[in-house]
């Protein structure tokens, strides 16, 4: 499967959610006789963690609150109990005694919004913005606005992040709120397309344009506002001539030349892909190897897409081993360097190459592949690599499997235009098989809404 990209254009200093450790370790007491000693173990663990989240406070500078909330997301299940207690500490305590500065608040905020737990994240994030707006502090409010828009957008509340943008871009503030406004503009912008709103997007886009002039950032949403309005000839029309306009700029030093044009260059290819032109979707995929030998998204890309379309089979399967290996490497080196603790396949390449393996009618070997990717609690909720997982059930007559495979799938979010036709074409292969496809759960949906 293609690479998708959801992370926040608009950054501003804001801290990136990583891997890394903070948790305590839960005495386990098994003599049954003592019951006693059991909530005594528990209570000292809750002591514990308290403890370890008021240092939280003491955390100061942007630096310093990235690598923490990197430590501190390591252990999901344990960072869930830990924002969870750390909510119940500040909503039980009166407003002058709450126990998290802005610091500690960010981080948790930040922290609750990586482990799902969209509530606390909100309840955090926002007490945040209003600090940070009482001080006028600059810095704080990028970081507070930032993470309060990057969550609702992660949600899919896109009112919402609507509503936080114009907040935001009606501070009076310092000179830092001011630079960053065209930024939250293009997230409101996005948001606004994302509800439907392309014709509004499109003309806040143009005004951007307009105000800079001969620029060509804002002509990438421009394009991006277009494909999202399905207007994909229009959209590569634009992104040609970002291109051109990246190109002519004396604002980029060569290598930031280069790294933007890579950036066009791989969203044309997607585009090409939108209008079935695969070709010219592999022509700037093969570019950007030739730039970029070593880069594992340009091979699994490429041979996904010939393969999706039985085109160049065994090239499309050497190109998505080619991927799966350089992507070994690269983490292995970041093991040694102490970046990452485990070396882990990515869904998306192990999809493609269960997919390839599939069109070549390998069904026992594209299996594992995909059962692989599917089992990825992190990057394996995606529709399409359950519905590639039913597809080979199916081919195998193992028909009950593909069922389920099919109905988790629908139960996934949609992250791309793509997976709206999807969800159509599972629904009608259920139907085919004689089941009723699932739905959202509720809860999950209002979560999202």
């Amino acid at each position: 499967m293609g690479r998708v990209n959801n992370g926040l254009i608009f950054r501003a200093g804001a801290m990136a959610i990583g891997l890394a450790l903070l948790g305590l370790a839960l005495s386990a007491i098994a003599d049954d006789k003592k019951p006693d000693a059991k909530k005594a173990a528990a209570a000292a663990t809750e002591e514990e963690m308290k403890e370890e989240l008021l240092k939280l406070n003491r955390i100061a500078g942007e630096e310093a609150q990235k690598n923490t909330l990197i430590a501190f997301v390591k252990d999901k299940a344990k960072a869930k109990k830990m924002v969870a207690l750390a909510v119940r500490m500040q909503k039980n305590a009166a407003v002058k005694d709450r126990p998290f500065n802005f610091s500690a608040s960010l981080i948790l905020g930040r922290a609750a919004h990586f482990v799902k737990d969209y509530e606390t994240s909100e309840y955090f994030l926002t007490q945040c913005t209003e600090a940070a707006t009482k001080l006028e502090s600059g810095d704080k409010l990028l970081q507070s606005f930032d993470g309060l828009i990057d969550l609702y957008w992660d949600a899919k509340r896109f009112e919402d992040v609507v509503d936080t943008c114009e907040k935001f871009v009606e501070l009076k503030g310092p000179m830092e709120v001011d630079q960053a406004k065209p930024f939250v503009l293009e997230r409101l912008v996005q948001a606004k397309a994302r509800q439907g709103k392309t014709d509004e997007a499109m003309r806040i886009t143009d005004g951007l344009v307009q105000l800079d002039e001969g620029g060509f950032y804002f002509v990438q949403l421009k394009g991006w506002v277009q494909r999202e309005a399905g207007k994909f000839d229009d959209a590569i029309e634009t992104y040609q001539e970002a291109l051109k306009k990246i190109e002519a700029t004396k604002r980029l030093k060569p290598e930031q030349k280069d790294r933007m044009k890579d950036n066009v260059r791989y969203i044309l290819s997607g585009l090409y892909v939108d209008i079935k032109d695969i070709p010219k979707a592999a022509k700037q995929l093969e570019t950007l190897m030739k730039k970029h030998p070593d880069n594992p998204t340009y091979k699994n890309d490429l041979g996904f897409i010939w393969a999706d379309n039985d085109m160049k089979m065994d090239e499309a399967a050497k190109l998505i081993q080619e991927a799966l290996d350089l992507d070994k490497k690269k983490q292995e080196q970041a093991l040694k360097d102490g970046k990452i603790d485990e070396v882990k396949e990515t869904a998306a390449y192990l999809d493609s190459m269960g997919w390839v393996l599939f069109k070549q009618k390998k069904y026992k070997e594209a299996l594992p592949y995909l059962k692989k990717a599917a089992d990825d609690e992190d990057e394996g909720t995606h529709l399409e690599i359950w519905d590639h997982l039913g597809d080979v059930y199916m081919a195998m007559d193992s028909k009950k499997e593909a069922i389920a495979a099919w109905q988790k799938g629908l139960t996934m979010d949609d992250l791309s235009k793509r997976d709206i036709e999807r969800r159509k074409a599972v629904t009608k292969k259920l139907r085919a098989a004689g089941a009723e496809p699932a739905t959202k759960d509720p809860a999950k949906k209002k979560a999202s809404d």
